[in-house]
């Protein structure tokens, strides 16, 4: 079942790569990957690290490109670590509209977090984890049989394929 993505033509994140060092918020681009400064500045400094070639998801990426994304994603941290200082650096990712994908080209958020920042929880998914619900699901020391199943299906499905 393919998720349901964003639609938007032309895709912004092409039009960002074919522009190049004309875009307002280039900052740097090799034959893989492109890095953008985010234009929702919820933490100054925030950055889009994305594939040159238009992939919508995480599923389209090819090894290669994931591995560039993230060579270059862990440049792009070092440099905000080293221009901002923040107190951590957080990665995120959507695929598909039901978790917040708003352009449909896989790109990889690199954010330099402060703490009691205007963006608090940062993405709605922190926030509960930041408030401290322990529900047993969010809990990481409760083991639960929906987790230990969860353990087993993904071990199996991975079992199936090339990664083990």
């Amino acid at each position: 079942m393919p998720l349901v993505l964003p639609t938007m033509e032309p895709c912004y994140f092409c039009e960002c790569a074919l522009a190049g060092p004309a875009s307002w918020n280039f900052i740097a681009r090799d034959e893989n990957v492109l890095v953008l400064l985010n234009g929702r500045q919820y933490e100054t400094g925030q950055c889009i690290v994305l594939p040159v070639r238009h992939a919508p998801t995480l599923l389209e990426l090819s090894d290669e490109e994931g591995a560039a994304v993230m060579r270059a994603a862990r440049r792009v941290a070092n440099a905000l670590v080293e221009a901002y200082s923040p107190d951590g650096v957080l990665l995120y990712q959507n695929n598909g509209v039901a978790v917040g994908q708003e352009v449909p080209h896989f790109h990889l958020h690199v954010v330099p977090r402060r703490v009691g920042s205007t963006w608090e929880g940062g993405p709605p998914q922190l926030a509960a984890v930041i408030a401290g619900e322990k529900a047993a699901y969010r809990d990481y020391a409760k083991i639960t049989e929906d987790k230990l199943a969860a353990v087993a299906l993904v071990q199996q499905r991975l079992k199936s394929g090339p990664f083990i």
